[in-house]
C-alpha cells in the first residue's frame, strides 16, 4: 500500500515584482511548478491514493488561471485513476457559507474527492479508509468534528487527515489569518496514520503524526528548509523533497565597528559566496550608524543582486542616533514603528510588522 501525503500547496500565490519568460509573476509559477512535480512524481510512482491535508489555494477566491491549472493537474491525476483526497485549509474556507466555494467545481470530477463542507467524513478505498476533517467554523467544531470519530475493527487500515496547527509539549503553528489549533491528545494513536496540514515544515508530531510540510517557501520564516511532501509505503515514512527556489535569510552583520567602505565589502564578500542569482534573498544589518547606512554603496549591492529573483535588507539602527524633540527621543522611523506595532495587540501583528519594516527600509 502507498499512499502519498501532501500540503500546503497554495496555487495562485504570487510575490515579489519579477516576471518568468511568459509573462506572469514568477513566484506564482514557482509554486505551479512545484506542484506539477508532485503529479509527475504520482504519475511515475503510481500510489494507490493521494491526501492533500488542505490549503490546496492560496485563497478563497483564486484566479481562473489557478483554477485553470489546477483542473488540468488533478485531471492528469484522474485519468491514471488515482484517487485524490483533499480537504479544505484556513486559506481557501470562507468565512460566511454564503460565499461558496472553489472545491464545489472538482465534484464531478472521477477520482477526485474534495472534502469542504465543514464536517468530517469518510472515505473508502478497498482496506483503507481516511477520516477527513476540513477546516471547520470555528476550533470549537474543530474539535467537536474529531471527537464524532469512530474506528471499525474491520477497517484494516485507518488515515486522520486534517488541517490546523498542534500543541502539546512542542506547538506547530504558523501564526496565520482563521488558524484552527488541535491539542495532540486529540491525535489518537489508535490511527495507523495522521496526515497534517498547515504547518510549512516537514515534522513528526507523534507517532503516528506527521506534516508534510508546504511544496514552496512562502515567507522567511522557512528559509533553508527543504520542501516537499511524504510517500507511506506499506507504513514507511519516507520524505520525498522537491526542487524549490533557494530562499536564504542571510546572517545578522553587526554593523557598528564598520565604516562604509568596510561594510560595502563585507556586504558584498557575503552575496559572492551565496551567488545570488534566482535565489530569495534577505540581508540583516543590525547597529547600523545613520551616516554609515548613508555612505554605503548602495548602487554596488543593487547591482550584485540584480539578478536575484528577490532582495530585501532589514536595518537596525544604532539608538544613539536618535534625535531629542518634544522632550522625548525621536528614532529612526523603522525604530518608531517597531516600538508602536510591540504595544498592540493584533492576531496578524507579526505579519503587519515584518510587511511595515519591508516597506519603510525600502522608503529609506
Amino acid at each position: 500500500m502507498k499512499i502519498l501525503h501532501v500540503a500546503d500547496t497554495h496555487l495562485g500565490y504570487s510575490a515579489y515584482n519579477k516576471l518568468a519568460p511568459n509573462g506572469l509573476n514568477q513566484r506564482e509559477m514557482d509554486v505551479y511548478h512545484a506542484f506539477e512535480k508532485f503529479v509527475d512524481y504520482a504519475l511515475e510512482s503510481k500510489p494507490d491514493l493521494i491526501i492533500h491535508a488542505g490549503d490546496f489555494f492560496d485563497s478563497v477566491r483564486p484566479t481562473n488561471r489557478a483554477i485553470h491549472f489546477a483542473l488540468n493537474q488533478l485531471l492528469r491525476l484522474s485519468k491514471a485513476r488515482v484517487p485524490f483526497i483533499v480537504i479544505s485549509g484556513n486559506h481557501e474556507t470562507p468565512k460566511l457559507r454564503e460565499t461558496g466555494t472553489v472545491f464545489q467545481i472538482f465534484e464531478h470530477l472521477e477520482n477526485i474527492h474534495p472534502i469542504y463542507k465543514g464536517r468530517y467524513e469518510v472515505l473508502s478505498f478497498g482496506d483503507v479508509t481516511i477520516h477527513a476533517v476540513p477546516q471547520c467554523p470555528d476550533g470549537e467544531k474543530l474539535k467537536e468534528n474529531i471527537r464524532k470519530i469512530s474506528l471499525d475493527d474491520n477497517d484494516k487500515y485507518n488515515i486522520l487527515t486534517l488541517h490546523g496547527g498542534t500543541t502539546g509539549i512542542k506547538e506547530f503553528r504558523q501564526w496565520d489569518f482563521n488558524e484552527q489549533v488541535i491539542p495532540t491528545n486529540y491525535l489518537d494513536e489508535e490511527f495507523d496514520y495522521i496526515a497534517l496540514g498547515h504547518y510549512h515544515r516537514h515534522v513528526k508530531v507523534t507517532e503516528n503524526a506527521f506534516y508534510s510540510g508546504s511544496t514552496e517557501h512562502f515567507s522567511f520564516n522557512e528559509a533553508g528548509e527543504e520542501k516537499g511532501f511524504i510517500e507511506l509505503n506499506d507504513g514507511k515514512v519516507k520524505f520525498i523533497p522537491l526542487n524549490a527556489r533557494p530562499m536564504i535569510d542571510m546572517d545578522k552583520i553587526d554593523c557598528s565597528t564598520f565604516s562604509p567602505e568596510e561594510l560595502t565589502q563585507e556586504i558584498i564578500r557575503r552575496l559572492n559566496e551565496i551567488q545570488p542569482e534566482g535565489k530569495i534573498l534577505r540581508l540583516h544589518l543590525q547597529n547600523l550608524p545613520h551616516d554609515v547606512y548613508r555612505e554605503i554603496d548602495l548602487e554596488g549591492i543593487r547591482n550584485m543582486t540584480s539578478k536575484a529573483l528577490h532582495f530585501e535588507t532589514r536595518c537596525e539602527f544604532l539608538e544613539e542616533n536618535r534625535e531629542i524633540q518634544g522632550g522625548r527621543a525621536i528614532g529612526p522611523l523603522i525604530e518608531e514603528w517597531k516600538d508602536y506595532i510591540s504595544k498592540v495587540k493584533s492576531k496578524d501583528k507579526e505579519r503587519i510588522a515584518d510587511l511595515a519594516t519591508k516597506y519603510l527600509s525600502e522608503v529609506e
